[in-house]
């Protein structure tokens, strides 16, 4: 990367929040421009420092609290949100993704997978594991009546679109899509606007879940 990743971090503990930035502070791309122990400091240094990613534990009072996600990112709409979280709970990571989060981290996993994470989402990818999507996709199926209104959708895709779909399950960036297919990253993005245009959707993790649901993707392992 040319640029470090301007990161704040939201927590309501100060140890937890030293420890995150001493870890951080040995990744040459990731910078911490400030740090929040509560909801009112957390939205003033989101709107004043305008970071490109926030590392979120909205468990800011002792309860859930999953407004602060929306309020985030309506001060700093460019942001994306990655919860770090000691809540193992799949309903709850449920929830948050459907309040704007686009990665889930749980504080007893090692640091390589934080900073994983992190360049997965800064780069407009999802960072969620295989049973946070099963739960989704769970979900989503409530209630879904049996003539699909998205059958017509989905056959209007090209053969060229669900194989970039494909890809995009596989958790492929751009530039490692147009590799693959022999084509340039701009004609991936074409391609990427098309299909947003057709199934009715307007981002990669929304595209994600749809091509899981969908079966236009395989499920991670």
């Amino acid at each position: 990367m040319n640029e470090a990743i301007r990161t704040l971090i939201v927590d309501a503990h100060a140890l937890v929040r030293a420890g995150l930035k001493e870890l951080i502070a040995h990744q040459a791309h990731i910078v911490i421009v400030g740090e929040a122990g509560n909801r009112d400091d957390a939205i003033a240094l989101a709107t004043q420092t305008q970071p490109e990613l926030i590392l979120l534990e909205f468990n800011l009072d002792e309860s859930e609290h999953l407004d602060i996600i929306p309020a985030l990112l309506g001060v700093a709409p460019h942001a994306r949100i990655i919860l770090v979280t000691a809540i193992n709970d799949l309903q709850v990571h449920y929830r948050a993704v459907q309040a704007g989060v686009m990665g889930v981290v749980l504080k007893h996993q090692p640091p390589q997978v934080l900073f994983k994470a992190i360049t997965k989402v800064h780069s407009g990818e999802a960072w969620l594991d295989r049973a946070t999507i099963a739960t989704m996709l769970t979900q989503m199926s409530r209630g879904k009546p049996k003539d699909d209104p998205d059958t017509q959708k989905i056959a209007s895709l090209s053969q060229r679109e669900r194989e970039v779909i494909t890809m995009i399950g596989k958790g492929l960036k751009n530039k490692q899509i147009a590799d693959m297919l022999s084509i340039s990253e701009v004609t991936v993005r074409h391609h990427l606007t098309s299909i947003f245009s057709k199934l009715e959707i307007t981002d990669r993790l929304e595209l994600i879940i749809y091509a899981y649901q969908h079966h236009l993707a395989d499920l991670p392992h």
